[in-house]
């Protein structure tokens, strides 16, 4: 039998639909997990302004600093100091506020002198309704003439929480929900143990979450306190610089904004300073500060001016 055959342009314009078709198809096929938008690593437009540029710490046993105020954010501030960080309390004492009144002094003062405040606060974890409360208080704080503190962080680092899984949970949840009780706006800073130390003592915090925090937190400050562990200018960069690298390795982005609580100041030469402070530099972090501010030598001072 015969076979009919059909008109070449038939054939073209078949072919045309039949090929529109299968691109279609292959559009409109489910995409699979492999190529799903990448999980983001950081937040996204992180508000850092906080924690940018040259930080001074006072804890709530420097008495020459709760003595005096004003003349403690005077002399911040002459320093080139661009925000104070304060602490409120921790978990061990029992009020959000361990000194009210020379807590709104230093506020007023230092905003008086054009410096940032962060406060900053210690929790153990272990009474998480208590730890929100004493969150929510310090987020909602305001003195007498209505200044209010300009971002918050949480000092994280405490082993009350024997197990460092529960320990983990417990801190990603209370970090969820200081996110939402601050805004998403609303400046908060994470203050981590040195990565070194996490990397090194795996008895310390197994599993440290260091992805949770980047994305919860708009900076990531380490306590390098590398004055326990680096001995002269070599160490110290060393020491600082791995940090850094450290950090920004777990966190899997060099877009982590990173501020670095350098050493001790108690325990510090200025020829250390100085190095701190090049190896910050060197790095591209945001910020960097010391601890603690009556501790701090003219020496050091004149080191820890470059940060700017």
């Amino acid at each position: 039998m015969a076979v009919r055959s059909f008109p070449s342009k038939l054939v073209a314009v078949v072919a045309v639909f039949v090929l529109a078709g299968l691109v279609l198809a292959v559009l409109a096929w489910p995409r699979g997990s492999g190529d799903a938008a990448p999980r983001p690593l950081v937040r996204a437009d992180p508000s850092t302004a906080p924690f940018q540029g040259l930080g001074v710490w006072v804890d709530i046993y420097d008495e020459p600093a709760w003595a005096d105020p004003a003349a403690a954010a005077a002399d911040m501030s002459s320093r080139g100091v661009r925000t104070l960080y304060l602490q409120s309390s921790n978990a061990a004492r029992s009020s959000a506020f361990v000194f009210p009144e020379a807590t709104a002094a230093f506020l007023d003062a230092a905003h008086d002198e054009g410096m940032r405040v962060v406060a900053w606060y210690l929790p153990h974890l272990t009474d998480l309704v208590e730890d929100r409360a004493r969150v929510r208080d310090v987020l909602a704080y305001t003195t007498p003439r209505g200044d209010r503190f300009d971002g918050f962080a949480l000092d994280i680092e405490a082993e009350a929480v024997h197990d460092p899984a529960r320990r983990t949970e417990r801190l990603v949840r209370l970090s969820s929900e200081l996110r939402d009780e601050a805004g998403d706006r609303y400046p908060l800073g994470a203050i981590v143990p040195s990565p070194l130390r996490l990397r090194d003592d795996l008895a310390y915090w197994p599993g440290f979450p260091w992805h949770e925090l980047a994305l919860t937190y708009d900076a990531i400050l380490p306590m390098t306190y590398f004055t326990f562990r680096a001995h002269g200018p070599a160490e110290t960069i060393d020491y600082v610089m791995g940090c850094i690298d450290e950090i920004r390795d777990r966190v899997g982005s060099d877009q982590v904004p990173i501020h670095v609580i350098g050493g001790l100041a108690r325990d510090e030469s200025g020829s250390e300073a100085l190095a701190f402070s090049r190896a910050v530099r060197d790095r591209g972090v945001i910020g960097a500060s010391t601890y603690t501010w009556p501790y701090v030598t003219e020496d050091q001072w004149s080191a820890l001016q470059r940060i700017g």
